[in-house]
């Protein structure tokens, strides 16, 4: 074999794959971004009654998503045209934060044969914000999504909070 399996490797940067799918437009395969970021969690409520402050019952509670990604220029701007591309327009306008988009991250450890997937689905880019500066490094801009689902996928079974 190539790589050892003993005392495992974890999966690098180099060993990411990528794609934006948007609704109705073309699916991006995506190499020239920094970074993404997500977040899930439920926020549960709680039933106390006369019980002296004691939880007696939870609910089953709320799940929340949250995602971010750092695109290089040439990234952000694949992304915008695609997006343009499918957008509703109002006069000269594309309202390019109206149209969803599903990203799909895929990784294999070297010397293992599983893919991990996890999916960011119903994405909206809803903010992005560029902070160029002088210096040797590229051009990059941080986008803020809205998305509706964060999944992971372990042998055709989809993993969610709730």
């Amino acid at each position: 074999m190539e790589y050892p399996t003993l005392n495992g490797f974890a999966p690098s940067w180099a060993d990411i794959s990528t794609s934006f799918s948007v609704s109705g437009g073309p699916i991006l395969e995506m190499a020239d971004y920094a970074g993404i970021k997500w977040k899930r969690s439920v926020e549960v409520g709680e039933q106390r009654g006369a019980s002296g402050g004691i939880v007696l019952n939870t609910t089953v509670g709320s799940a929340s998503q949250e995602a971010s990604a750092t695109l290089y220029r040439s990234g952000h701007r694949k992304l915008i045209r695609s997006l343009a591309s499918v957008a509703p327009s109002r006069g000269n306008q594309k309202r390019i934060s109206l149209v969803g988009f599903t990203i799909v991250i895929l990784h294999t450890p070297p010397g293992e044969s599983d893919i991990y997937t996890v999916e960011i689905r119903g994405c909206r880019l809803i903010g992005d914000d560029a902070q160029m500066q002088e210096g040797p490094d590229a051009d990059k801009l941080e986008i803020s999504l809205n998305p509706k689902q964060v999944v992971n996928i372990e042998n055709g079974v989809e993993i969610v909070l709730l």
